[in-house]
């Protein structure tokens, strides 16, 4: 091919680059606790169980139930800090989604207890709800649990102009967005990000053994 033709291809190729969204990439430890942290918190709190002059619950109950938001994440946040003691948490999680970032902060405020975590699905565990159930170390679905990750979303007020810039902005934070969902999911049930965003893009429920086989789930109960 002639090289003037590659040259303006290439050009061309850049002009474009500079407007999409960046591409998935793998980064580990986005939510992580760092480890030795976290071994200070799990020895403050066997300590403060130990002087405590009041039983403590062996597995606390923590509810995630309902679309995910300030008022939940504050909710969690009460439920978490009144069980701070308990050697065990049991999240029972019953969601459609909801906001992102609140999803972020009652997955870190999760992963930050000091005990083990059990994450129990109800009828629903999907979109933001995923990345909360993923907080728990030990996840298991109902035989009914409908389970679906996706890509995440936004809807443009119709009352403001969204130029292309504006879209385009949207674009990246939404690809960010993902990135950040998706390398979790990675981190925390050993999937590849690869097949985890092949799933995510198909914006459809997944099957309870495809989320088992991937490391999402870790145990079917059947339903009660």
């Amino acid at each position: 091919m002639n090289p003037e033709i590659l040259d303006r291809l290439a050009a061309l190729e850049q002009q474009v680059g500079e407007f999409l969204p960046a591409a998935l990439e793998r980064k580990r430890g986005a939510l992580e606790p760092c480890n030795w942290l976290m071994g200070d918190i799990r020895a403050k709190a066997a300590i403060d169980r130990d002087q405590a002059r009041m039983s403590v619950v062996e597995m606390a109950e923590i509810y995630v139930v309902g679309d995910i938001d300030d008022a939940l994440a504050l909710n969690v946040h009460d439920q978490l800090e009144a069980a701070r003691l308990s050697p065990g948490i049991s999240v029972f999680i019953d969601s459609p989604g909801g906001d992102f970032d609140a999803a972020v902060r009652v997955h870190r405020s999760i992963r930050w207890h000091p005990g083990t975590k059990l994450a129990k699905l109800g009828k629903r565990c999907q979109s933001a709800g995923v990345l909360v159930s993923l907080a728990c170390d030990q996840r298991v679905a109902s035989s009914d649990t409908a389970y679906m990750l996706h890509l995440t979303a936004d809807l443009p007020d119709p009352r403001d102009r969204w130029t292309m810039f504006r879209h385009i902005e949207a674009a990246r934070r939404l690809r960010m967005t993902d990135n950040l969902y998706l390398n979790v999911i990675a981190d925390r049930s050993g999937a590849d990000l690869a097949a985890l965003a092949i799933e995510a893009a198909k914006d459809e429920q997944q099957s309870l053994e495809w989320c088992l086989a991937h490391g999402l789930i870790h145990e079917i109960e059947a339903a009660k």
